[in-house]
Order: structure tokens, then sequence, then C-alpha cells
């Protein structure tokens, strides 16, 4: 009873549950490495089965890792409603929270009524986590990058911290190495480009529906400054054109769309596919969910859309300098050489983009030009 009240859980039903009524890996794994034969008593089975004491001395475990009472680092003032910040009560905790899905909902009310009715909260909000350093040194990074010191900015290391903000980038390379984010692309794996202009205007030279030769790479990009020729594509037809119109130049009324296949196999960084956030009640990954939640994060602000009002030159600059880094020191040893980065399309939800750091004869040796169409856009669209 003393364990029980010091994991914020008491007067638990005498029950017990089988694995199908909570759709949670890391219940589900507990439940299978501690079951017994019993009866479940929420769908009236002899099965394989946990008591409900038992597991919700296990979800404390997980709960406790992100969740505790408020009254152990909030303040509180009687004359302002209580504590200074948000808290959850048992319900929002369970539900809102932590998302937890049982059937049946009986078993969310058994759950929700064992826990203690203290205000929860989450200390993540006032101490740093991993994931708040991380976050912190990539905005410190940004703002150095973008402002302060550029083409020196390794030597330019004049404080603390500025020193701590350029390590970001050897955790970004380690992470994507230890989430398993170096991805295989296959030989013969069809690319996409698209190339808008005036209809007169039909391009079908492969050399100009490639990456530009650098006397002509002289715009900024996400990933590649002025100057340096890369190539962008994505793996669908529909995304290469979203991601390439324009329909504020109404002089360019056509589109080229050129099917490409690769003729090497190439390694790449998939920031497309990251792993999901691991359960609350994996314990054991704890370190991996913060990681995991920053990628999120670090990804959300590698793709959101840039204005082309002037200053996305200077909007490019971290994730130019992030590219660079991958293109060289990152690769510096590595027996399979990473050529490129795939991202989430900003135009087209759930697909992906991509760039490799191929220039103009690059592309030229190692792609295969299928077939090309030209299409109005305003029929294509």
């Amino acid at each position: 009873m003393i364990e029980l009240n010091a994991r914020n859980i008491s007067n638990i039903p005498d029950k017990n549950l089988c694995i199908k009524h909570i759709d949670d890996s890391a219940i589900k794994s507990f439940i299978k490495k501690n079951y017994n034969i019993g009866y479940c008593d929420y769908c009236d089975k002899k099965l394989k089965v946990v008591s409900l004491e038992s597991l919700l001395e296990f979800m404390m475990l997980g709960i406790s890792n992100f969740y505790e009472d408020a009254g152990n680092f909030m303040s509180y003032n009687g004359r302002e409603g209580g504590y200074l910040g948000n808290t959850f009560d048992p319900n929002e905790l369970i539900q809102e929270q932590i998302g937890l899905e049982t059937d049946p909902f009986e078993l969310t009310e058994d759950i929700v009524n064992s826990i203690d009715d203290i205000a929860w909260s989450e200390p993540d909000m006032y101490y740093e986590t991993e994931r708040d350093e991380l976050m912190y040194q990539w905005s410190f990074f940004k703002d150095l990058i973008k402002h302060k010191s550029r083409y020196l900015f390794q030597q330019n290391q004049s404080s603390k911290k500025s020193q701590k903000a350029f390590t970001i980038l050897k955790e970004v390379g380690q992470i994507t190495k230890s989430l398993n984010l170096i991805k295989k692309i296959e030989k013969g794996t069809i690319i996409y480009r698209c190339r808008q202009h005036h209809s007169s205007k039909v391009v079908i030279e492969k050399e100009k529906l490639v990456a530009p030769p650098e006397k002509y790479a002289i715009y900024p990009n996400r990933f590649s400054p002025s100057g340096i020729s890369m190539l962008y594509s994505a793996f669908d037809p529909t995304t290469a054109f979203l991601e390439t119109i324009s329909r504020e130049d109404k002089k360019k009324d056509s589109i080229t769309i050129s099917k490409f296949k690769l003729k090497k196999e190439i390694y790449v960084i998939d920031f497309n596919r990251l792993p999901n956030i691991p359960s609350i009640f994996d314990f054991k990954k704890v370190k991996t969910h913060y990681l995991i939640r920053f990628l999120y994060d670090l990804v959300r602000d590698f793709t959101h859309e840039i204005k082309k009002d002037g200053k996305e030159h200077i909007e490019y600059v971290p994730t130019q300098v992030v590219t660079e880094y991958f293109r060289y020191p990152f690769n510096k040893n590595r027996q399979n050489i990473i050529e490129g980065i795939v991202y989430p399309s900003s135009k087209n939800k759930l697909e992906s983009s991509s760039v490799i750091f191929w220039n103009n004869e690059e592309c030229m040796e190692h792609l295969e030009l299928i077939e090309l169409s030209v299409e109005k856009i305003k029929n294509y669209i």
C-alpha cells in the first residue's frame, strides 16, 4: 500500500485485463512478458492476463518520467486561482495529454479513478530536457549564422555559447546515425523534375532539365546557396509540379515534366521517414523520446514555407550549412557517401522531395532521361 501511494495510485479495482484492450506498443509488450492465465474482466473470457494493479504500477513508471505533482516544482497563489501554470486532473492527464485509448471505455475509467487526484503537470515546461537543449543550440546557431558570422563561423567561436551552438551540427549527425535515417535509394529509382516556361520555349535537352551549370545557379535555394548547383527533385510528378510552379509568373504558362532513372544507387539522409515517437510507457527510451521530438521540430523548421520577399537568401542559410555539413565533414571516412537529403514536401503533404548533391555534369552522368511531357499549367492543376 505504501509503495502504491508513493506512485500516486490507490483504490485500484481488483480486475484483470488481456492484451487487446489498450492500443499502446509498450503496454502490449509488458502484458506479453508478464501475463498469467486468468479471467479478463473486460471481455469476460479466460485468457492471458495481467492485473490492473500491476499494469498501473508499470504505467506510473512511464508517467513519472514526464509528469508529476505540480506542488513539487510550481508556484502556487490562492488569490490567482491556484498553481501558476498548466495542470491536469487524472482524466485530462490520461485522455488528453497522454492520449491513451482503451476498449471498452470502462478500462479508461478504472485507470483514471485509480490515479491520485492531484495537480499533474509537466516539469519539462520548467526544466530543460535534452530536446530543449538541442533546440536552444539550433536557435542560437541559426541566429549566429544568419546575423553575426557566416563564412568563418567555425573560426569565430569567441564565446562558450558560440562553441556550444556549433556542436548542433555534430549532434544532428549523431542522431541521424543512431535513428537509422541513412537510407539507400536503389539504382533504377524514378525521380521527376519540372521546369516552368512559356509555351513557345519548349525545353527538350537533357542538360537543360537537370541541375543547372554553376554559372546559371544564381539563385539561393533551401539547401544550396547561389553558385552551387544541386539537383532538386521528387518521387512523383505531382509533388515535382507543386514544388516548381509559380502562379504569379503569368508569362510562364507551361511546364515540362521530365522523368529520370538513377543509373547508380545513392545514400541519403531521409528526414521524411522519422521514427514514431516512443510511448511514454517505454521508460527505457526516454532519451530517444526527446531526440525524436527534437528531430520533428527540426524538420518542421527545415521545410516551412519561406516567402520570396528578398529575405530568403538569409532564411535559407542554416539549412544550407547543415547540407554542407552532411556533404563534407559527415562524409569523412564514410564508406557509403551521403549524396543527398530527402525531406517532407512543403507543397504536397505526406510526400517527399529531395536534393541530390550533383551538379550539371554529374546529373548527365548518373541520370537517364526516360520521358518528358509538356503541359499547360492551367490544365495540369
